[in-house]
Protein backbone atom coordinates (compact mmCIF):
# COMPACT_ATOMS: atom_id res chain seq x y z
CA UNK A 1 0.00 0.00 0.00
CA UNK A 2 3.10 2.57 0.78
CA UNK A 3 4.44 1.76 -2.52
CA UNK A 4 1.06 2.20 -4.41
CA UNK A 5 0.95 5.69 -2.41
CA UNK A 6 4.30 6.84 -2.98
CA UNK A 7 3.89 6.09 -6.74
CA UNK A 8 0.53 7.90 -6.83
CA UNK A 9 1.81 10.75 -4.60
CA UNK A 10 5.05 11.20 -7.76
CA UNK A 11 2.71 10.94 -10.88
CA UNK A 12 0.43 13.60 -9.24
CA UNK A 13 3.24 15.55 -8.40
CA UNK A 14 4.39 15.23 -12.09
CA UNK A 15 0.79 15.82 -13.58
CA UNK A 16 0.53 18.79 -10.95
CA UNK A 17 4.18 20.52 -12.64
CA UNK A 18 3.07 19.66 -16.22
CA UNK A 19 -0.36 21.69 -15.99
CA UNK A 20 1.24 24.44 -13.77
CA UNK A 21 3.70 24.33 -16.94
CA UNK A 22 1.65 24.49 -19.77
CA UNK A 23 -1.60 26.31 -18.19
CA UNK A 24 0.62 29.62 -18.44
CA UNK A 25 1.63 29.82 -21.79
CA UNK A 26 0.58 31.68 -24.77
CA UNK A 27 0.18 28.82 -27.53
CA UNK A 28 -0.34 30.96 -30.11
CA UNK A 29 3.32 32.52 -29.65
CA UNK A 30 4.95 28.57 -28.48
CA UNK A 31 3.36 27.41 -31.64
CA UNK A 32 4.74 30.23 -34.00
CA UNK A 33 8.56 29.67 -32.20
CA UNK A 34 8.13 25.80 -32.60
CA UNK A 35 7.59 26.40 -36.51
CA UNK A 36 10.49 28.95 -37.10
CA UNK A 37 12.53 26.45 -35.67
CA UNK A 38 15.76 25.26 -37.43
CA UNK A 39 15.68 21.54 -38.12
CA UNK A 40 19.01 20.42 -38.83
CA UNK A 41 20.41 21.25 -35.79
CA UNK A 42 17.91 19.43 -33.73
CA UNK A 43 18.86 16.37 -35.76
CA UNK A 44 22.64 16.72 -35.01
CA UNK A 45 21.87 17.46 -30.88
CA UNK A 46 19.70 13.97 -31.32
CA UNK A 47 22.83 12.14 -32.33
CA UNK A 48 25.19 14.24 -29.85
CA UNK A 49 22.71 12.86 -27.46
CA UNK A 50 23.03 9.23 -28.72
CA UNK A 51 26.28 8.95 -28.50
CA UNK A 52 26.46 9.83 -25.06
CA UNK A 53 25.11 6.26 -24.84
CA UNK A 54 28.10 4.98 -26.37
CA UNK A 55 30.39 6.67 -24.34
CA UNK A 56 28.73 5.84 -21.33
CA UNK A 57 28.84 2.54 -21.69
CA UNK A 58 32.83 2.55 -22.39
CA UNK A 59 32.86 4.17 -18.92
CA UNK A 60 30.57 1.94 -17.38
CA UNK A 61 32.82 -0.70 -18.85
CA UNK A 62 36.01 0.72 -16.46
CA UNK A 63 34.16 0.92 -13.77
CA UNK A 64 32.88 -3.24 -14.09
CA UNK A 65 36.18 -3.85 -14.71
CA UNK A 66 37.45 -4.98 -11.67
CA UNK A 67 34.39 -7.13 -11.28
CA UNK A 68 33.78 -8.89 -14.76
CA UNK A 69 35.23 -8.35 -18.37
CA UNK A 70 31.69 -6.78 -19.94
CA UNK A 71 30.93 -6.71 -23.96
CA UNK A 72 30.76 -3.25 -25.17
CA UNK A 73 27.55 -4.06 -27.33
CA UNK A 74 25.73 -5.63 -24.12
CA UNK A 75 26.28 -2.58 -21.86
CA UNK A 76 25.80 -0.67 -24.99
CA UNK A 77 22.11 -1.88 -25.11
CA UNK A 78 21.98 -2.11 -21.65
CA UNK A 79 22.58 1.27 -21.03
CA UNK A 80 19.77 2.60 -23.86
CA UNK A 81 17.26 0.75 -22.24
CA UNK A 82 17.49 1.90 -19.04
CA UNK A 83 18.01 5.55 -20.36
CA UNK A 84 14.92 5.29 -22.83
CA UNK A 85 13.29 3.91 -19.91
CA UNK A 86 13.64 7.50 -17.97
CA UNK A 87 11.08 8.57 -20.80
CA UNK A 88 8.62 6.19 -19.53
CA UNK A 89 8.67 6.12 -15.71
CA UNK A 90 11.51 8.82 -14.62
CA UNK A 91 14.32 7.70 -12.10
CA UNK A 92 13.12 4.51 -11.22
CA UNK A 93 14.27 3.12 -14.69
CA UNK A 94 17.91 3.26 -13.26
CA UNK A 95 17.45 0.05 -11.88
CA UNK A 96 16.48 -1.06 -15.25
CA UNK A 97 20.30 -0.91 -16.74
CA UNK A 98 21.48 -3.61 -14.43
CA UNK A 99 18.70 -6.10 -15.13
CA UNK A 100 18.86 -5.72 -18.52
CA UNK A 101 23.07 -5.92 -18.33
CA UNK A 102 22.52 -9.37 -16.49
CA UNK A 103 20.16 -10.68 -19.15
CA UNK A 104 23.00 -10.44 -21.46
CA UNK A 105 25.83 -11.62 -19.07
CA UNK A 106 25.68 -13.71 -16.43
CA UNK A 107 26.10 -11.28 -13.49
CA UNK A 108 24.12 -10.50 -11.05
CA UNK A 109 22.12 -6.76 -10.98
CA UNK A 110 22.94 -6.58 -7.21
CA UNK A 111 26.68 -6.44 -8.28
CA UNK A 112 26.50 -3.92 -10.62
CA UNK A 113 24.44 -1.01 -8.55
CA UNK A 114 27.45 0.11 -6.76
CA UNK A 115 28.76 1.04 -10.53
CA UNK A 116 25.30 2.77 -11.44
CA UNK A 117 25.62 4.61 -7.96
CA UNK A 118 29.38 5.77 -8.67
CA UNK A 119 28.27 6.94 -12.30
CA UNK A 120 25.65 9.57 -10.71
CA UNK A 121 28.00 10.67 -8.25
CA UNK A 122 30.76 11.51 -11.01
CA UNK A 123 28.02 13.05 -13.59
CA UNK A 124 26.72 15.44 -10.48
CA UNK A 125 29.51 15.98 -9.56
CA UNK A 126 30.36 17.36 -12.37
CA UNK A 127 27.44 19.33 -13.69
CA UNK A 128 27.47 20.92 -9.81
CA UNK A 129 31.36 21.66 -10.36
CA UNK A 130 30.77 23.14 -13.59
CA UNK A 131 27.51 24.93 -12.50
CA UNK A 132 29.26 26.75 -9.75
CA UNK A 133 32.48 27.96 -11.49
CA UNK A 134 30.59 29.45 -14.24
CA UNK A 135 28.20 31.42 -11.16
CA UNK A 136 31.86 32.61 -9.99
CA UNK A 137 32.89 34.03 -13.35
CA UNK A 138 29.68 35.13 -14.77
CA UNK A 139 26.93 38.01 -13.74
CA UNK A 140 22.98 37.48 -14.44
CA UNK A 141 21.12 40.24 -16.31
CA UNK A 142 20.54 43.20 -14.16
CA UNK A 143 16.79 42.33 -13.55
CA UNK A 144 17.71 39.31 -12.51
CA UNK A 145 20.46 40.08 -9.63
CA UNK A 146 18.17 41.35 -7.43
CA UNK A 147 16.76 37.49 -7.18
CA UNK A 148 19.15 36.02 -6.45
CA UNK A 149 20.51 38.64 -3.32
CA UNK A 150 18.44 36.50 -1.52
CA UNK A 151 20.53 33.90 -1.18
CA UNK A 152 23.68 36.31 -1.20
CA UNK A 153 24.61 36.68 -5.19
CA UNK A 154 25.52 34.37 -7.66
CA UNK A 155 29.14 34.38 -6.44
CA UNK A 156 28.21 33.27 -2.97
CA UNK A 157 26.38 30.43 -4.38
CA UNK A 158 28.74 29.27 -6.55
CA UNK A 159 31.11 29.48 -3.34
CA UNK A 160 28.85 27.17 -1.39
CA UNK A 161 28.13 24.41 -4.42
CA UNK A 162 31.81 24.16 -4.84
CA UNK A 163 32.66 23.76 -1.32
CA UNK A 164 30.12 21.20 -0.91
CA UNK A 165 31.65 19.74 -3.56
CA UNK A 166 34.84 18.91 -2.58
CA UNK A 167 33.59 17.54 0.79
CA UNK A 168 31.94 15.11 -0.77
CA UNK A 169 34.45 14.03 -2.69
CA UNK A 170 36.70 13.85 0.84
CA UNK A 171 34.00 12.41 2.43
CA UNK A 172 33.98 9.58 -0.16
CA UNK A 173 37.58 9.03 -0.34
CA UNK A 174 37.34 9.05 3.80
CA UNK A 175 34.39 6.78 3.34
CA UNK A 176 36.44 4.62 0.90
CA UNK A 177 39.78 4.35 3.39
CA UNK A 178 38.20 4.09 6.40
CA UNK A 179 35.25 1.66 5.32
CA UNK A 180 35.76 -1.28 7.74
CA UNK A 181 36.54 0.99 10.68
CA UNK A 182 33.43 2.98 9.97
CA UNK A 183 31.06 -0.05 9.20
CA UNK A 184 32.48 -1.79 12.77
CA UNK A 185 31.77 1.42 14.36
CA UNK A 186 27.92 1.62 13.25
CA UNK A 187 27.36 -1.93 14.04
CA UNK A 188 28.87 -1.78 17.60
CA UNK A 189 26.34 1.74 18.13
CA UNK A 190 23.44 0.30 16.35
CA UNK A 191 22.70 -2.68 18.44
CA UNK A 192 19.39 -0.61 19.96
CA UNK A 193 18.46 0.16 16.35
CA UNK A 194 16.09 -1.97 14.49
CA UNK A 195 17.70 -4.60 12.26
CA UNK A 196 15.50 -4.05 8.85
CA UNK A 197 17.13 -0.04 9.25
CA UNK A 198 20.75 -0.94 10.04
CA UNK A 199 21.00 -4.05 7.78
CA UNK A 200 19.89 -1.68 4.72
CA UNK A 201 22.32 1.10 5.75
CA UNK A 202 25.24 -1.23 5.97
CA UNK A 203 24.65 -3.15 2.61
CA UNK A 204 24.82 0.63 1.53
CA UNK A 205 27.80 1.65 2.88
CA UNK A 206 29.69 -1.72 1.77
CA UNK A 207 28.82 -1.03 -1.53
CA UNK A 208 29.32 1.88 -2.22
CA UNK A 209 32.87 1.31 -0.31
CA UNK A 210 33.69 -1.26 -3.19
CA UNK A 211 32.56 0.83 -5.93
CA UNK A 212 34.88 3.73 -4.76
CA UNK A 213 37.98 1.47 -4.75
CA UNK A 214 38.23 3.21 -8.12
CA UNK A 215 39.45 6.63 -6.50
CA UNK A 216 42.59 4.43 -5.61
CA UNK A 217 43.29 3.54 -8.60
CA UNK A 218 44.95 6.64 -10.61
CA UNK A 219 44.81 5.11 -14.04
CA UNK A 220 41.15 3.99 -14.19
CA UNK A 221 40.35 7.20 -12.00
CA UNK A 222 41.47 9.30 -15.44
CA UNK A 223 40.04 7.09 -17.84
CA UNK A 224 36.58 7.44 -16.48
CA UNK A 225 36.86 11.34 -15.78
CA UNK A 226 37.91 11.73 -19.42
CA UNK A 227 34.97 9.75 -20.24
CA UNK A 228 32.46 11.55 -18.18
CA UNK A 229 34.57 14.95 -19.54
CA UNK A 230 33.33 13.79 -22.84
CA UNK A 231 29.81 12.95 -21.89
CA UNK A 232 28.64 16.14 -20.57
CA UNK A 233 31.22 17.77 -23.57
CA UNK A 234 28.26 16.19 -25.72
CA UNK A 235 25.63 17.58 -23.62
CA UNK A 236 26.70 21.03 -23.89
CA UNK A 237 27.35 21.11 -27.83
CA UNK A 238 23.84 19.54 -27.80
CA UNK A 239 22.29 22.46 -26.14
CA UNK A 240 24.01 25.10 -27.70
CA UNK A 241 22.64 22.99 -30.74
CA UNK A 242 19.11 23.30 -29.53
CA UNK A 243 19.58 27.16 -28.83
CA UNK A 244 21.04 27.95 -31.98
CA UNK A 245 18.10 26.39 -33.61
CA UNK A 246 15.71 28.53 -32.23
CA UNK A 247 18.26 31.57 -32.81
CA UNK A 248 19.44 32.26 -29.46
CA UNK A 249 23.20 32.91 -28.68
CA UNK A 250 24.48 32.04 -25.29
CA UNK A 251 28.12 31.82 -23.93
CA UNK A 252 29.74 28.28 -22.74
CA UNK A 253 29.26 29.46 -19.39
CA UNK A 254 25.52 30.15 -19.77
CA UNK A 255 25.00 27.33 -21.51
CA UNK A 256 26.31 25.42 -18.36
CA UNK A 257 24.17 27.28 -15.96
CA UNK A 258 20.69 26.37 -17.68
CA UNK A 259 22.19 22.30 -17.74
CA UNK A 260 22.56 23.14 -13.82
CA UNK A 261 19.10 24.11 -13.79
CA UNK A 262 18.06 21.00 -15.72
CA UNK A 263 20.16 19.13 -13.94
CA UNK A 264 17.96 20.06 -10.70
CA UNK A 265 14.85 19.77 -12.61
CA UNK A 266 15.33 15.69 -13.78
CA UNK A 267 16.18 14.83 -9.83
CA UNK A 268 12.33 14.88 -9.51
CA UNK A 269 11.16 11.25 -10.20
CA UNK A 270 8.60 11.65 -12.59
CA UNK A 271 7.65 10.02 -15.36
CA UNK A 272 7.95 11.21 -18.84
CA UNK A 273 11.69 11.86 -17.77
CA UNK A 274 10.75 14.12 -14.95
CA UNK A 275 8.23 15.81 -17.38
CA UNK A 276 7.01 18.98 -16.01
CA UNK A 277 9.76 19.43 -13.33
CA UNK A 278 12.54 19.37 -16.18
CA UNK A 279 10.67 21.88 -18.52
CA UNK A 280 9.94 24.29 -15.41
CA UNK A 281 13.78 24.22 -14.85
CA UNK A 282 15.17 24.81 -18.22
CA UNK A 283 12.72 27.70 -19.12
CA UNK A 284 13.28 29.41 -15.70
CA UNK A 285 17.43 29.13 -16.53
CA UNK A 286 16.27 30.59 -20.03
CA UNK A 287 14.30 33.47 -18.67
CA UNK A 288 16.99 34.96 -16.07
CA UNK A 289 18.76 35.04 -19.04
CA UNK A 290 16.13 37.42 -20.54
CA UNK A 291 14.51 34.57 -22.80
CA UNK A 292 10.93 35.54 -23.30
CA UNK A 293 8.73 33.32 -21.35
CA UNK A 294 6.92 31.88 -24.12
CA UNK A 295 10.05 31.43 -26.44
CA UNK A 296 11.92 29.85 -22.96
CA UNK A 297 8.80 27.09 -23.10
CA UNK A 298 9.70 26.60 -26.90
CA UNK A 299 12.88 25.77 -26.33
CA UNK A 300 12.60 23.48 -23.19
CA UNK A 301 9.58 21.08 -24.41
CA UNK A 302 12.26 20.76 -27.76
CA UNK A 303 15.22 20.12 -25.63
CA UNK A 304 13.21 18.00 -23.51
CA UNK A 305 12.59 15.43 -26.11
CA UNK A 306 15.78 15.97 -27.46
CA UNK A 307 17.43 14.84 -24.10
CA UNK A 308 15.17 11.83 -23.61
CA UNK A 309 13.75 11.17 -27.05
CA UNK A 310 16.55 9.78 -28.55
CA UNK A 311 17.57 7.42 -25.83
CA UNK A 312 14.01 5.77 -25.85
CA UNK A 313 14.05 5.55 -29.77
CA UNK A 314 17.21 3.73 -29.19
CA UNK A 315 16.35 1.74 -25.97
CA UNK A 316 13.21 0.34 -28.08
CA UNK A 317 15.44 -0.60 -31.05
CA UNK A 318 17.55 -2.95 -28.64
CA UNK A 319 14.36 -3.96 -27.09
CA UNK A 320 13.01 -5.23 -30.17
CA UNK A 321 16.93 -6.38 -31.82
CA UNK A 322 17.67 -8.66 -28.25
CA UNK A 323 13.84 -9.93 -27.96
CA UNK A 324 14.12 -8.36 -24.14
CA UNK A 325 10.40 -8.33 -23.42
CA UNK A 326 8.82 -6.48 -20.58
CA UNK A 327 7.62 -9.70 -18.85
CA UNK A 328 11.20 -10.82 -18.43
CA UNK A 329 12.39 -6.89 -17.03
CA UNK A 330 9.62 -7.32 -14.14
CA UNK A 331 10.35 -10.74 -13.38
CA UNK A 332 14.42 -9.97 -13.32
CA UNK A 333 13.40 -7.00 -11.26
CA UNK A 334 11.12 -8.19 -8.71
CA UNK A 335 13.75 -11.51 -8.24
CA UNK A 336 16.45 -9.11 -7.52
CA UNK A 337 14.44 -6.71 -5.22
CA UNK A 338 13.11 -9.78 -3.73
CA UNK A 339 16.37 -11.25 -2.98
CA UNK A 340 17.55 -7.92 -1.76
CA UNK A 341 14.89 -7.73 0.73
CA UNK A 342 16.49 -11.29 1.82
CA UNK A 343 19.90 -10.25 2.56
CA UNK A 344 19.06 -6.84 4.63
CA UNK A 345 16.85 -8.62 6.84
CA UNK A 346 19.58 -11.51 7.25
CA UNK A 347 20.58 -11.29 10.97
Amino acid sequence: MTKRFKAIFILAIGIGLVYWFFSRLDWTSVGMHLRNARLGPLVLAAVLINLTIIVRSLRWQALLAPIAKVSLSNLIAATAVGFGGLFVIGRAAEIIRPTVLSLREKLQPSATFATILIERIYDTATVVTLFSICLLLFELPPNQAAAWQKVGGTKTFGSVLLAGVICGIFVLVLLRLKAEPILSWFERHSTRLPKKLVQPILNFVKHLADGLSILLDLKELLVTVFYTLIVWGLITSATWLTLYAFRLSFSVKQIIFILGFGLVGSVVPTPGGSAGAFHAAAAKALEFLGTEPNLAASVAIVYHLIAFGPPFVMGLFYLIRHDISFHQLREMIASETKSQALTEVKP
